[in-house]
């Protein structure tokens, strides 16, 4: 029974171990993406520090909105441009139930290419959404311009997001947030350590 007991304990020490180790990870890796994307390790932080608060407060997790970061940070010229983008893709995938990584694709392709370029979202009617009638062709800054005007700030769907919060799926998405945000805190102070430890064995 002590055995037992003991290799419980011992399970649980190194997956909260394993869990932290991913989180800091995760976390390294995502920060040197947004530096080479943004082109300086202060934009690449600020990038970050965006994410996390927009992670916090809407039902997707910092996971989802983190596996998008290259495809909305390619159309964001700064970490502002990226807090506008962000919130205009979670109002998107809200209305359209999509999940948030599809639907950035889909904004990436729109803010590169123009509406026509964004298959999933004609099928989803979100061109009709802003105000597009079938056929006509539209420019990239029209597209642009359109979902400024619908889906940010006071736009017709410019709360969406705010709503589907809400929601029990979106209140349980926000407790996974904070609960990755109190790992970051602890992994911060431990992938120091980790690091130097493993830097003496190499």
């Amino acid at each position: 029974v002590f055995n037992v007991r003991n290799a419980l304990v011992g399970l649980g020490g190194g997956l909260v171990i394993k869990s932290l180790v991913n989180t800091g990870k995760e976390i390294e890796n995502l920060q040197v993406r947004l530096k080479a994307l943004f082109g300086a390790a202060s934009e690449g932080a600020k990038a970050f520090d965006v994410m996390v608060k927009f992670a916090g407060r809407v039902p997707f997790s910092l996971e989802d909105i983190q596996q998008a970061s290259g495809n909305l940070a390619v159309v964001s010229k700064d970490a502002n441009e990226l807090a506008e983008i962000l919130e205009i893709t979670g109002n998107v995938a809200s209305a359209t139930g999509l999940d948030f990584r599809q639907t950035s694709e889909q904004i990436q392709r729109s803010f590169a290419g123009g509406i026509a370029s964004a298959d999933v979202f004609r099928e989803r009617g979100v061109r009709a959404m802003l105000g597009f009638s079938a056929g006509a062709k539209v420019s990239i800054n029209d597209t642009i311009k359109a979902f400024k005007e619908k889906f940010s700030g006071d736009g017709e769907f410019g709360n969406v997001t705010a709503d589907f919060a809400k929601t029990l799926t979106g209140t349980l998405s926000m407790l996974q947030d904070k609960l990755f945000s109190f790992r970051k805190a602890i992994a911060d102070e431990f992938m120091v350590e980790l690091k130097r430890q493993f830097g003496d064995l190499d």
